[in-house]
């Protein structure tokens, strides 16, 4: 079982830029628990150009996933919470929805794992499998960044729809399924 980090892709300039995250949304309120502290829809506020594009990813500042990624998450679980993000440019008249996880920490980065000095990026990424109880989507704790990882095959889903403007980080894993998981979990 692979488990890729999935971001917006860096080389491309042309995204959006959302100026007001901080003042609509509290990092803090991005957990399961203290969701109902963001609003169902919320206006974020951008800044763009003619030729911007609008990635099925925004990684920064926070973790926002196009329509067609968010409908295949729904097929993968279709129990996790979300809240919607209306994204726009009033002066260019350009929007776009897109769709903000709301997913619990999951612990699930080994010691052997490399980060930077204050915790906000994985250079080397090293996952317990174990420990991800084969989510298909996991929010990686122990960092002080939002760090999201796809399962291969939701991966894949993505990529078949013809997804742009992502990056993917293979992580390393290690361990196996227990026995209970490998008789009461579907097999990769």
């Amino acid at each position: 079982m692979k488990y890729f980090l999935i971001s917006t892709e860096t080389d491309n300039t042309q995204i959006p830029y959302i100026t007001d995250w901080f003042a609509q949304i509290n990092p803090g309120d991005i957990t399961p628990e203290r969701a109902g502290n963001i609003s169902e829809v919320t206006l974020l506020n951008m800044e763009s150009r003619a030729e911007t594009i609008f990635p099925d990813i925004l990684s920064m500042p926070g973790f926002l996933v196009s329509a067609m990624v968010y409908g295949v998450l729904k097929l993968y679980d279709p129990y996790f919470q979300y809240r919607q993000m209306l994204v726009i440019d009033k002066q260019a008249r350009k929007k776009q929805l897109y769709f903000l996880p709301i997913l619990p920490a999951c612990d699930c980065l080994l010691p052997e794992s490399e980060l930077s000095r204050d915790r906000s990026k994985v250079i080397r990424g090293v996952v317990g499998l174990e420990k991800t109880q084969r989510r298909p989507i996991i929010k990686l704790g122990g960092v002080t960044n939002t760090h999201i990882a796809f399962r291969l095959d939701v991966v894949e889903s993505i990529l078949r729809r013809g997804a742009k403007g992502i990056k993917l980080t293979e992580l390393e894993k290690t361990g196996g399924l227990t026995p209970w998981q490998s008789r009461h979990m579907i097999t990769p």
